[in-house]
């Protein structure tokens, strides 16, 4: 049976063409901009991997808490490293890749995030929570300023280098939570030195997090009256 608008059918047919060629460009396009983002990697297992964690559950939480999408990606890194625990090349390999790229800072979130810090430090945030928005803020604020907030401990540390340079940290910047972590030797490390850093942080109540190669210490400042 013919239309009785053939014009107006022709023209729905071809806007209905175009929206259908234009999402699966879009759609093309937004996944050759995902592959190139991740290039760097340069190991296709460990590129499959990350894509993974774009769905993650814990990918989808802190998407509602943290609005910047290089802290984002670099979540994405941290739950990556975690996943390759037990490949100590292709970690090792993505750890150098991280650092090369973002250096530093950049490697430092993607270990906080591997670690489990993250979800233990947005937990106590929530246990005083004031607003999303905050919420927000500090979790940001924590991510970008990594080195204020957090001391990551390397085998190549003594204990007194820990202790002197966890008192630098909390007396230039003043964090209301500050963490202290390192994993295998570097936790032996921080066990040895947490005796004389929780004596000198005495505005401070310390939490630890202890596992036989882990151990995480978050001092958590408190009102003294």
């Amino acid at each position: 049976m013919f239309s009785d608008n053939p014009i107006s059918d022709i023209a729905e047919g071809t806007t209905k063409g175009i929206l259908d060629w234009s999402s699966e460009k879009i759609k093309i396009f937004i996944q050759k901009f995902k592959d190139k983002k991740l290039a760097f990697i340069q190991d296709n297992e460990t590129i499959q991997i990350v894509k993974e964690q774009f769905n993650s559950g814990e990918l989808n939480f802190y998407k509602n808490y943290i609005e910047d999408k290089e802290i984002l990606f670099l979540v994405k890194l941290g739950l990556t490293l975690r996943k390759l625990e037990g490949n100590t090349s292709r970690k090792q390999n993505l750890r150098t890749k991280i650092f090369d790229r973002y250096e530093i800072n950049g490697l430092h979130i993607a270990q906080f995030v591997e670690n489990g810090i993250l979800n233990r430090y947005t937990a106590i945030l929530i246990d005083d929570l004031i607003s999303i928005e905050d919420l927000k803020k500090k979790i940001e604020s924590t991510l970008k300023n990594i080195e204020k907030h957090v001391l990551f401990v390397k085998m190549s540390d003594s204990e007194r280098n820990v202790i002197e340079n966890s008192r630098t940290i909390v007396f230039a910047n003043s964090p209301n939570i500050f963490i202290i972590s390192g994993i295998s030797s570097a936790a032996e490390i921080i066990r040895k030195g947490e005796p004389t850093i929780t004596q000198l942080f005495t505005d401070y109540n310390l939490e630890k997090i202890s596992s036989g190669y882990k151990e995480t210490l978050f001092y958590k400042r408190s009102l003294k009256f």
